[in-house]
């Protein structure tokens, strides 16, 4: 069964990727207009990784555009910087 509740404020994203279980993740729509994508973050022990996947018109996750590795929040906090608009995360 899958479980996915949506994250409306940056507050609650940091709050909730600090707290994320291994068998957990972040969904994140990052860009604007055409250039959107998907971000997805998960976490295994400190450590942090987030994967960005191209959109397809369908709005599914296409081609992976690129991969990060973070050893700890701040990392990670850093690279997602403050998103341009408004935010649309789900925790799953």
């Amino acid at each position: 069964m899958l479980y996915e509740e949506r994250v409306t404020s940056l507050a609650d994203l940091k709050r909730r990727l600090r707290a994320l279980d291994q068998d957990a993740g972040v969904r994140l729509v990052v860009g604007t207009g055409k250039k959107q994508s998907f971000m997805f973050v998960t976490r295994f022990g400190s450590k942090y990784t987030a994967l960005t996947y191209s959109m397809s018109k369908s709005g599914a996750p296409g081609k992976k555009l690129q991969s990060a590795e973070f050893d700890d929040f701040h990392g990670l906090e850093k690279y997602l910087g403050k998103p341009s608009g408004p935010l649309r995360a789900w925790v799953y």
